[in-house]
């Protein structure tokens, strides 16, 4: 089903008339609960840090080109980020490679807490999903990442904060990929094959978050591009007693484009130019859980509302995990791809479809 075909349905659904569903897709409704779409300019990348700002608090860069605010390419409204990383781009004392983007605290989710999510990338086409192992050159199959793009990381709640995130998001060779982190080991216990990663393409992603670090109550869906390419997943997505809080931008081993690492043969690993990878963020919104409604269709019709189902396709893939990197990994769930999953998906995904109608009119 695509976007605006889940928009369809959620207007019939939930607004009942064309005027409350453009109030419904307003962006600074209650059913926002923050924009992170980059539509304040330059000024929307930092010093956003109080509860209720909308855009971002801070950056996590060394050079003022890691992360720009560009008018094109751009998926909806007018500026969309630019993302770039390199060689020797650590940010104090942090571990890896990262141009990174930190939201304010009302993005800090708690156990339980249930959310949806909204945003867009676009992977240009020159862009390298992997790099090798930097330790193992003698193995032409073990690869790096290339880095995540999304990610969910924990706040040790005053505590130190070691290890990797519970859950990163990233651009691989051939595939969006989902990592799920064991925060025993830092290393993905799933790396999970999403879609087709197409470069040059805007990928629309809604996700839809169960916060726990109880493997019987959390989980993850996703839906790409309108399609349902992570039916209810459920599993661990937060450690005990931490916080999970969002972060975009591009995150990577410290190692990648070191010039000067070097094969046996005298060969330059990784090129002279630090390796830069980049890419485009655009429209990150969340919501809450959206309450039943007992609403009647509009013009007294007491049919039940018919559903469609998404077109089947692959399931994701997972594979078992593999050894961590430094800082950031190397990398069977229960389905539910009913009525309850898509009705859940309604309002968030016609809110999104309208909005993004509303800006580019």
């Amino acid at each position: 089903m695509k976007l605006s075909q889940i928009a369809a349905a959620a207007v019939v659904f939930l607004a009942g008339s064309a005027s409350e569903a453009g109030q419904f897709a307003n962006a600074d409704s209650p059913d926002v609960l923050w924009r992170g779409d980059f539509e304040d300019g330059a000024t929307s990348l930092s010093g956003h840090c109080v509860v209720g700002q909308n855009q971002w608090c801070g950056e996590q860069i060394v050079r003022s080109q890691q992360i720009q605010v560009v008018t094109d390419p751009v998926v909806e409204g007018r500026y969309a980020a630019r993302f770039e990383v390199k060689y020797g781009d650590v940010y104090r004392t942090y571990s890896d490679e990262r141009s990174i983007l930190s939201p304010p605290t009302q993005m800090w989710e708690d156990e339980g807490n249930e959310r949806w999510y909204r945003w867009q990338v676009l992977w240009p086409q020159d862009y390298v999903g992997s790099y090798p192992k930097w330790d193992e050159l003698g193995t032409p199959a073990s690869r790096s990442p290339a880095g995540s793009i999304v990610e969910w990381h924990h706040s040790a709640s005053g505590g130190v904060e070691s290890g990797s995130a519970p859950l990163y998001i990233r651009g691989g060779d051939k595939f969006i990929e989902m990592c799920l982190v064991d925060q025993k080991t830092s290393a993905c216990r799933e790396t999970i094959n999403l879609t087709e990663l197409l470069r040059g393409h805007w990928h629309d992603f809604v996700m839809h978050a169960k916060w726990s670090s109880d493997p019987s109550i959390g989980y993850l869906e996703m839906w790409i591009d309108g399609v349902n390419v992570l039916p209810k997943h459920m599993g661990s997505n937060k450690y005990p007693n931490m916080q999970n809080y969002m972060l975009i931008g591009l995150y990577r081993n410290l190692h990648i484009g070191d010039p000067n690492l070097l094969y046996p043969d005298g060969t330059h690993v990784y090129g002279t130019d630090g390796a830069p990878g980049v890419a485009y963020v655009d429209g990150v919104i969340p919501a809450p859980a959206p309450q039943p409604t007992t609403q009647a269709p509009p013009g007294g019709d007491t049919t039940p509302p018919t559903t469609t189902t998404p077109a089947p396709t692959a399931p994701a893939q997972t594979t078992p995990a593999t050894t961590a990197g430094i800082g950031f990994p190397q990398g069977g769930g229960c389905s539910s791809t009913g009525f309850q999953s898509m009705w859940l998906a309604l309002p968030l995904l016609g809110l999104f479809a309208l909005r993004r109608r509303r800006l580019a009119a």
